[in-house]
């Protein structure tokens, strides 16, 4: 299986996340883009990965966090892939400005477009979402709700084995996760 890693918002294919994947999986099985571009740019990518993945004989997941878990469901539905999403900015228009001021109208606008877009054609088999203790996210009032088909899995995890936004504890999680998918 090959991996796909979609960081979210100010963090970067090298993020820790990124890491623990290639160090549990193998760096040859780990792809990650990144997506600090422009809107324009990040669209142009979005096709790109979504022609990549979509022509694979190789069966794909897609591991996205926050503003990247919007990302991989929009590619994981576009390519009829897997995707682990986690703790997912779904709803931009809400999150983004909480985060910062700085980013572009435009990007938000494109990211609100790709989240009503998977809002409607997700699906269900597909996708699975990993929440925590998300001092950034209230997952009960924007996550739970989006998937209001349901989802392959829906984990709430406690505190004492993944926590915040960072979703720390990952690793870990992520270790027994691949050790029970094979």
């Amino acid at each position: 299986m090959k991996y796909y890693y979609f960081h979210g918002y100010g963090s970067s294919p090298s993020a820790c996340k990124a890491e623990a994947m290639r160090e549990i999986l193998g760096a040859e099985n780990v792809s990650a883009p990144d997506f600090n571009v422009s809107p324009e740019e990040a669209s142009d990518l979005f096709d790109k990965l979504i022609e990549e993945i979509s022509s694979s004989n190789e069966e794909v997941c897609i591991v996205g966090s926050s503003l990247g878990g919007l990302y991989a469901l929009y590619v994981a539905t576009k390519a009829n892939c897997k995707a682990v999403l986690l703790n997912p900015a779904l709803v931009p228009m809400v999150i983004v400005p909480k985060v910062t001021d700085e980013v572009p109208v435009s990007a938000v606008v494109i990211a609100q477009k790709l989240s009503l877009y998977t809002y409607e054609h997700y699906n269900i088999e597909n996708i699975s979402v990993w929440v925590t203790d998300d001092p950034l996210i209230n997952h009960n009032a924007l996550t739970k709700p989006y998937f209001y088909k349901g989802v392959k899995e829906y984990i709430e995890f406690d505190t004492d084995t993944a926590s915040g936004h960072e979703f720390i504890g990952f690793k870990n999680v992520f270790e027994k996760y691949i050790k029970n998918h094979k």
